[in-house]
């Protein structure tokens, strides 16, 4: 059963999720394409329906990024309460056509002149427009990233023992280069808490890898409130222990070049996204980056986390995106092997309370 199908969750935490999960690919392909204008949301869709689509089909049925017109949501809400009295499924693109073909119909029957029946002309002009906005997206268009269908054996760099048992996809990059994507479902639904996305960037010459975590949460009206988020501080204090304490921050003991300048090798990241209030709500996610040592520090003196304060300690997406691409931010390049031990020592790619989207970007 899918996360998004558990009925014992709330349609609004449900929704939330579900949003978190395409902001969180959005943010990969983000990384990846490595453009000035940032990937939409329908974008992160079509790649989430690549990747899984019944996955797809769900957030779909949770959020709607083409908003809906009044005259779908009328026919919308008619179609779900026909369906109720039925007692069988009715669509609301067949209701629509219905009274189209209905008011066709009258018009011919009755042979009035045009300008009697302007109104009519224009109601059937509305709903012509309903039926072309529950037409499905169109799921090819405007691709970012173009699917890699070469048999090239990439098990050596992309950590297949991690993954026996899930389903990825390879897409081409410019400079040919290489992204690939997984999303993990933990094992049980009712215990999922938010999701999670593990960046790496993999330098086949120098068989070393950087990375970079960041962990989703939602903003209830600008402010993330402890009280409702009882276990985000032991998120935060686990990716702390996991990233900082274990020396991923530090600086390298040993520089062969001269370094251009660069921010502390932070690699640990919260990432607030806003609340969708209904499955009709628009898209738009605030775009911060919060290093977790900067709100560990802050929660011990507050019970709350207010967005107008921690834009005073965040990134903002377009700086993001441009100081991990530069190598100016996230963790220092490491040797593969102990990426592997991190990995199996915290159990990072393990089924258990988060989605987790997996990016590993190879650099020819």
């Amino acid at each position: 059963m899918s996360y998004l199908e558990n009925l014992d969750r709330h349609e609004d935490e449900k929704r939330n999720l579900a949003f978190q999960t395409v902001v969180g690919i959005r943010d990969a392909l983000s990384l990846a394409a490595k453009k000035q204008q940032p990937p939409t949301y329908e974008q992160a869709l079509s790649i989430i329906n690549d990747l899984d689509p019944d996955l797809y089909n769900d957030i779909c049925k949770l959020i709607s990024a083409k908003n809906d017109n009044d005259v779908v949501k009328y026919y919308r809400e008619e179609a779900h309460l026909q369906s109720i009295t039925q007692n069988r499924a009715i669509k609301p693109e067949d209701l629509i056509s219905d009274e189209i073909d209905r008011l066709n119909d009258l018009q011919k029957e009755a042979k009035l002149p045009k300008e009697d029946m302007r109104f009519v002309d224009r109601r059937i002009g509305s709903l012509y427009l309903g039926l072309e906005n529950l037409k499905p997206r169109n799921l090819s268009e405007n691709r970012i990233l173009n699917r890699d269908y070469s048999k090239i054996d990439r098990s050596n760099y992309f950590g297949e023992k991690y993954f026996e048992n899930d389903f990825f996809i390879d897409y081409e990059l410019p400079n040919k280069k290489t992204l690939r994507l997984r999303l993990l479902h933990p094992d049980s639904p009712e215990h999922i808490t938010g999701a999670d996305l593990i960046y790496e960037q993999y330098d086949r010459l120098t068989d070393k890898v950087r990375f970079i975590f960041l962990q989703y949460k939602t903003w209830d009206n600008g402010v993330i409130y402890f009280s409702q988020y009882e276990n985000l501080k032991p998120q935060l204090n686990k990716m702390k222990c996991s990233l900082c304490d274990k020396g991923f921050c530090n600086k390298p003991e040993k520089i062969e070049i001269i370094e251009k300048f660069r921010f502390p090798y932070c690699c640990g990241f919260l990432r607030p996204t806003d609340k969708l209030q209904t499955s009709d709500s628009k898209m738009v996610s605030s775009g911060l980056y919060v290093p977790v040592c900067s709100i560990l520090e802050m929660s011990e003196n507050t019970k709350k986390l207010e967005k107008s304060i921690l834009k005073r300690n965040t990134l903002s997406h377009t700086h993001f995106e441009e100081l991990f691409n530069q190598n100016i931010i996230g963790s220092r390049w490491l040797d593969i092997e102990e990426v592997d031990d991190f990995y199996k020592e915290k159990e990072i790619i393990q089924h258990k309370d988060s989605i987790k989207i997996f990016a590993r970007e190879l650099i020819e």
